[in-house]
């Protein structure tokens, strides 16, 4: 259990980095999370926990007996489970014509790779290393 809980945890660090990283390269000055990487990594990593509490652990409550249990099939979940809400958080600032195409792209292509690290990071995390005698 404490595996589980430390992949919950640790799992959106990846993606809170390199979204802190792109706003240390490129800040808006007064655009509050965006002016500062610290603040970016923060708001990330509760995005990433919010999607976790909601959508990821009843997902890995109900698989992790019967489910397969690869990185491939955590890191397309994650993906997928990332992009559901940005998709329709994203839809409804489009419809309002706050969007441009460019940022509607890179919110769904960086949630995407955000989600896909945070899976294959959590199945790492939670799957104890095989330990295969010397032949």
């Amino acid at each position: 259990m404490k595996r589980v809980a430390l992949a919950f945890l640790v799992a959106p660090f990846p993606a809170a980095l390199i979204q802190s990283i792109v706003v240390a390269l490129w800040p808006k000055p007064g655009m509050g999370v965006f002016a500062h990487p610290v603040s970016m990594f923060v708001a990330i990593c509760l995005l990433f926990y919010i999607f976790e509490i909601v959508l990821a652990l009843p997902l890995y409550l109900a698989v992790r007996k019967h489910g397969p249990r690869t990185m491939g099939t955590y890191a397309i979940a994650g993906s997928v489970l990332t992009l559901l809400p940005i998709m329709v958080a994203v839809g409804v600032t489009v419809a309002k014509g706050g969007l441009s195409a460019f940022a509607v792209s890179y919110n769904l292509a960086f949630f995407a790779l955000g989600g896909f690290i945070a899976g294959a990071v959590f199945w790492r995390l939670t799957t104890p290393p095989s330990h295969k005698s010397p032949s």
